[in-house]
Parts: C-alpha cells; sequence; structure tokens
C-alpha cells in the first residue's frame, strides 16, 4: 500500500478537520452566547442546533467520497472503519446506558456520540489496516 492520497481523499480528510474545528468554535460560541446572552425564546432554538451543522456537513462528505471513490479497496478500507467506529459506540453507548440505568456511571451527555464515533473510526483504522499489510 502505498501513502500517496487522491484529491477525492484530500478533500474528504480537509472537510473532516474543518468540521471537528466549526463544531469546537460553534459550540463554545452558542455556549457563551446561550451563558452572558441570556439567550430564550424562539431564536434559542436555532441557534442551539447551529453546532451541529458541521457534523451534519462532514457526514456528507464522507457519504460523497465513499459514493465517488473509485477505488473499491480503499472505499471497502472506509467502510470498514466506519463499522468499526459505529459498532465501538453502539457498544460504549449501551454498556454506559445501562451504566446510567443503575447508577453507576454520570450521565453521557449525547453532544459527546459524535467524538466517540470518531475516536472508534480511528481506533479501528490501525486494525483494519494490519489486516491487508
Amino acid at each position: 500500500m502505498t501513502c500517496s492520497i487522491n484529491p477525492g481523499q484530500r478533500r474528504w480528510v480537509f472537510s473532516c478537520w474543518v468540521s471537528a474545528l466549526l463544531v469546537a468554535l460553534l459550540s463554545v460560541g452558542t455556549a457563551l452566547w446561550f451563558r452572558f446572552g441570556h439567550l430564550h425564546g424562539p431564536l434559542a432554538y436555532p441557534v442551539a442546533i447551529v453546532p451541529a451543522l458541521p457534523i451534519l456537513w462532514v457526514l456528507v462528505e464522507t457519504w460523497r467520497y465513499v459514493a465517488t471513490e473509485k477505488d473499491e479497496f480503499l472505499r471497502m478500507l472506509l467502510v470498514q472503519c466506519l463499522l468499526g467506529g459505529t459498532g465501538g459506540t453502539l457498544a460504549t453507548t449501551t454498556v454506559w446506558g445501562w451504566l446510567e440505568a443503575f447508577r453507576l456511571a454520570p450521565h453521557l451527555a449525547p453532544t459527546m456520540v459524535y467524538a466517540i464515533f470518531w475516536l472508534f473510526v480511528g481506533v479501528s483504522f490501525p486494525v483494519v489496516y494490519a489486516r491487508y499489510r
């Protein structure tokens, strides 16, 4: 396997990093606006949703990359990593939910699920990659 990156991969990786930066900045900005701007009423709902928009964008970019990647092997590697991320997230949040239900763990904020997903995608990458070395 080579370390070269094609334009589709470059665009997808760039989208992921920009999305992560935007989520962080928009989360902090929105939290500050709510805290110090005393935001309430109908305007509070769309403002609260703003940090999720880059997440939706990167999900669309991921779909677009998988749909347009011409190399079937690279596409399969990414899909396996995404499945690893999905499975790891499902397992973690399910176990955590049961621990929460019996008051054995603190509440896990649903906003953390996206970060957990990408953490497991990253963890699954070396495992998937090692299978094909």
